[in-house]
């Protein structure tokens, strides 16, 4: 008499979890269970959305308190330029939240993108013309950036060395 075995489950709809089926035969597991990188993405995308919609917030608003903390000079230009800024990152924010509901290649494009976009703002972070080098946020922002950017990185090297 052969032994049936339940068909696989598959992740439905955009969870983030698989299950992978094994033959018992030569093994003593019946079945895998494997942790997508897709999970973490999408946790480092909803942070990184509410970081940026933090900022746009205090960019929108206190342009010239911004300005300072950053170490430059506020000036009419700077707080027309940060609030610019602050324009930009509320749309990158809300699409942040919304793609993070994405399929795994959207997940794994939109790593991609924040990679690039989130290491230049951390490169400009670095390279910002001030009057005062290094101010405690500007220190923070070199922080946050490069840790995004980091587990962005990371999280899609694993992914892709797991799959």
């Amino acid at each position: 008499m052969q032994r049936r075995f339940p068909e696989p489950e598959y992740s439905q709809g955009n969870t983030s979890r698989r299950r992978v089926e094994v033959s018992p035969q030569g093994s003593f597991l019946a079945s895998v269970e494997v942790v997508d990188d897709v999970r973490y993405i999408r946790g480092v995308l909803a942070a990184g959305a509410l970081v940026f919609a933090f900022s746009s917030v205090a960019l929108l608003v206190l342009p010239a308190w911004f300005a300072e903390a950053l170490g430059m000079r506020a000036s009419v230009e700077a707080e027309w330029a940060l609030r610019m800024v602050g324009a930009c990152l509320v749309a990158l924010a809300g699409q942040m939240w919304l793609v993070r509901r994405a399929d795994r290649p959207g997940i794994r494009g939109a790593a991609a993108v924040m990679i690039l976009g989130g290491g230049l703002m951390t490169l400009l972070t670095v390279f910002l013309p001030a009057e005062e080098q290094w101010t405690f946020m500007r220190w923070l922002y070199l922080a946050f950036g490069s840790s995004f950017v980091i587990a962005y990185s990371w999280l899609l090297y694993w992914g892709f060395r797991e799959h």
